[in-house]
């Protein structure tokens, strides 16, 4: 049985800065709408990460890797 109720969950996703909490491992520049930079899940020289704070969303076009603020601090 979950400790946390899917709304106690949705509440964390809303309150939580995607682009704070992805900072602290990455460095990121504002990109138009988005920041882009080096994936913190793979090694590479060119950046191939891009987080969306409007949609709370990062993706990795390099490794696949995708999620929101809670599947990042997950992985």
């Amino acid at each position: 049985m979950s400790r946390f109720t899917p709304e106690t969950i949705e509440r964390v996703r809303e309150a939580a800065n995607i682009v704070e909490i992805v900072s602290a491992h990455t460095d990121l520049r504002k990109q138009g709408v988005r920041y882009v930079g080096l994936c913190p899940f793979h090694d590479e020289r060119t950046p191939s990460f891009s987080v969306k704070p409007d949609e709370g969303f990062y993706y990795c076009f390099g490794c696949e890797a995708g999620g929101d603020t809670i599947r990042f601090v997950q992985e």
